[in-house]
C-alpha cells in the first residue's frame, strides 16, 4: 500500500514535471507576436535586460526567459546594441540574437569628403550614435590619437570619408577607431608612393585636406597639389585660403582680405609650410593627387568662376589672370 502511494507521488511529479517542460518549451518556441524595438545599452545586465523587456510587453513569462538564459550560460554575453524584433521570432531566437549581435539595427552614416571633426560628430550625433562632446573630447586628445597611431595632434584629416554602418551602443572611442581604420587601410595603397616624394603621412594629409578644399574637379586636384608643393620646394608661403578659413571663429562664407591677417597657426598667408594638422577628411583622390602630382612649374591659380581654375608659372601671368577672370565674372 505504502509502495503504491509512492509510485502515484512520482507518477504525479512526473506528470507535473513534463507538463511543466512542455510549457516551458512550447514558451520559447513560439512566436512573441510582436514588433517593438529595444535598446540594450553597454553595461547593461541581464537582469536589467529582461526588466526591460517586461516593461516592454515583449515577454510575458520573462522568468522562462531568465531560466533558459541561465541554463545556456549567456547572462554575460549579450551585445548592446538597438534590435529589431519582429512578430515571427521566438524568445529563443530572442537571446541567440541578443548574444551573436544579430537583427541590430544598423544607420546609414555618409561622411563628405572634405568634412571636419566637428562635421563629424555633428552627422553622428544628429543620428543618436555619439554624445557629441565626448567625441569631440576624444578627437582632440593629443595622447588618444597618438595611441591609435597618428602623429598628430587631433584626429582631424584621418577620420576617413566613406559609408559606414553603425549600431547604436558603439563607443565614440569604437566608432573613431572604426573610422581611423578605414583610413589606415586607404593609405597602405599610396604609402610607398609618399615616401619616394620624402612625404610623411601627416604631410600627405595634410595637404590632400588642403587640395579636398581648393577643388572637387578630379583632373584639377594633382595639378593644384603640384602648385603647393612647388611653393614649399621653393619656401613659398602656400596662401590657400582654406587654411585661413579653418581657423576663423566665424566665418559667413565670403572671405575678407582682413581675415588675411588673423593670426593663427593655419594662416598660410602669414606663415610659411604646411599647417600643423589637416584642415578636413581628404578622400582617396585627394590622397592620391598629392602622391602622384606631376612635375609642373605652376605657382598661382586662380578660380574661373566655372568651378574650374586657371594654373600660372608667374606673378605676371597670375595677375593678368586674376584681372581677366574677375572682369568676366
Amino acid at each position: 500500500m505504502k509502495k503504491n502511494r509512492y509510485f502515484l507521488l512520482f507518477c504525479f511529479f512526473l506528470l507535473v514535471l513534463t507538463n511543466f517542460l512542455f510549457i516551458f518549451w512550447d514558451y520559447l518556441t513560439s512566436p512573441l507576436n510582436c514588433t517593438k524595438i529595444i535598446f540594450i545599452r553597454p553595461g547593461w545586465s541581464f537582469k536589467k535586460v529582461v526588466n526591460e523587456l517586461k516593461q516592454q510587453k515583449i515577454l510575458h513569462c520573462p522568468l522562462f526567459f531568465w531560466t533558459w538564459g541561465i541554463i545556456k550560460g549567456v547572462t554575460t554575453k549579450i551585445k548592446p546594441g538597438e534590435y529589431l524584433i519582429k512578430p515571427n521570432i521566438t524568445p529563443l531566437e530572442l537571446l541567440e540574437n541578443f548574444v551573436n549581435g544579430k537583427c541590430v539595427i544598423k544607420y546609414k552614416i555618409v561622411i563628405p569628403e572634405g568634412a571636419t571633426i566637428k562635421q563629424i560628430a555633428k552627422i553622428l550625433a544628429k543620428k543618436g550614435l555619439i554624445d557629441e562632446d565626448k567625441f569631440l573630447k576624444l578627437a582632440y586628445n593629443p595622447n588618444f590619437v597618438q595611441n591609435l597611431g597618428i602623429k598628430s595632434k587631433s584626429i582631424e584629416g584621418y577620420l576617413f570619408p566613406t559609408t559606414y554602418f553603425f549600431a547604436k551602443g558603439l563607443s565614440e572611442k569604437k566608432i573613431i577607431e572604426i573610422m581611423v581604420k578605414e583610413f589606415k587601410k586607404i593609405y597602405k595603397k599610396y604609402a610607398k608612393k609618399a615616401k619616394q616624394k620624402n612625404l610623411s603621412c601627416h604631410e600627405v594629409v595634410t595637404l590632400a585636406s588642403i587640395v579636398e578644399k581648393e577643388t572637387s574637379i578630379s583632373e584639377e586636384k594633382p595639378l593644384i597639389a603640384s602648385v603647393f608643393l612647388n611653393r614649399l620646394h621653393l619656401d613659398m608661403p602656400l596662401q590657400a585660403d582654406p587654411t585661413v578659413i579653418y581657423a576663423l571663429p566665424k566665418f559667413n562664407g565670403k572671405l575678407k582680405k582682413e581675415d588675411l591677417k588673423y593670426p593663427s597657426p593655419y594662416n598660410t598667408y602669414l606663415i610659411k609650410g604646411l599647417p600643423p594638422t589637416p584642415i578636413c577628411s581628404p578622400g582617396e583622390e585627394a590622397i592620391k593627387a598629392v602622391v602622384n602630382a606631376p612635375k609642373t612649374s605652376y605657382l598661382y591659380f586662380v578660380a574661373k568662376g566655372n568651378g574650374r581654375h586657371h594654373f600660372s608659372r608667374t606673378l605676371k601671368e597670375h595677375i593678368m589672370a586674376i584681372n581677366k577672370y574677375r572682369k568676366n565674372n
